[in-house]
């Protein structure tokens, strides 16, 4: 299952590791919290996701994510 967690808890830790328009990869996005908090503050992201069930999810809350990657 995917596990939600506050936004702000990862916002701090993209301010601290990434540039503004650098990339963050997120191994197992779950529910997209990771993508949708970079891209609010301008940085790239790389989605990679088991559960096909929960590409809708996380193209909904990360409008602009060009690719999301599902692992079979």
């Amino acid at each position: 299952h995917f596990a939600t967690f506050p936004e702000e808890l990862v916002k701090k830790c993209i301010e601290a590791g990434c540039p503004e328009g650098g990339t963050v990869l997120d191994p197992f996005a779950g529910s997209g919290t990771t993508g949708k908090v970079a891209q609010d503050l301008g940085r790239n992201t790389i989605l990679i996701e088991l559960i096909p069930e929960y590409l809708t999810i996380i193209k909904k809350r990360c409008k602009n994510v060009k690719n999301i990657i599902y692992v079979r």
